[in-house]
């Protein structure tokens, strides 16, 4: 029993405020869901390093003085700050930093350029990770089209095993010739199988 609840406690401290961090980066920027199980725990485990490495002074001397058992409020209210808050903030700081590109541009003030490549891996996941409201055209592979407008309540599939696409308003050609909204619809769901172009137009 005590082993069990000792390795549940490793878990907690050290994957725990890794996986917060990486949470909350995902939210401002693309991180690849398909990893593997040891490259996602290693990524986990090194955020957590991270978390901790610059209080390690700190502690030590808690643990030499054994603060744990004089002070346990403290010491839960400080348990809480490393595995949510500080996670949290940092997982906004390097997400922020990779959204603006922070890193290029200091690079460039010093005159180093760096060999452009994209951490995300498909074409696919690059326009899911960046959808903006479009005029979207999709011809399917039997040669039909599907006219649309593809805004923020549009959905592109980020799963690599289930691609399929969601476009919330279609529109049609109008009697004047120009385009118009559907009436009376709420918008068409399309199966990437069935998907042969997507093109898109300015808004």
């Amino acid at each position: 029993m005590f082993e069990t609840f000792s390795g549940i406690i490793l878990l907690i401290v050290f994957l725990v405020p890794g996986f917060v961090w990486r949470t909350v980066e995902g939210q401002l920027v693309y991180l690849d869901k398909r990893l593997e199980w040891e490259k996602f725990a290693f990524g986990l485990l090194s955020r957590s390093t991270f978390v901790y490495l610059p209080f390690v002074p700190l502690f030590y001397r808690g643990w030499k003085r054994q603060w744990f058992e004089h002070y346990p409020l403290w010491m839960s209210i400080a348990a809480i700050a490393f595995i949510i808050v500080l996670p949290t903030l940092y997982g906004l700081g390097t997400g922020a930093w990779k959204q603006k590109k922070l890193g290029a541009r200091l690079l460039e003030k010093i005159r180093l350029k760096t060999f452009e490549q994209h951490h995300i891996p498909t074409a696919w996941d690059y326009l899911f990770s960046k959808v903006q409201p479009a005029w979207v055209v999709v011809t399917l592979k039997n040669g039909n089209k599907v006219y649309g407008f593809m805004g923020t309540a549009s959905y592109l599939s980020s799963d690599s095993e289930e691609r399929d696409i969601y476009i919330s308003h279609t529109v049609q050609m109008g009697q004047e010739g120009q385009m118009e909204f559907v009436n009376h619809t709420r918008g068409v769901y399309i199966a990437a199988s069935e998907v042969s172009v997507i093109a898109f137009t300015e808004p």
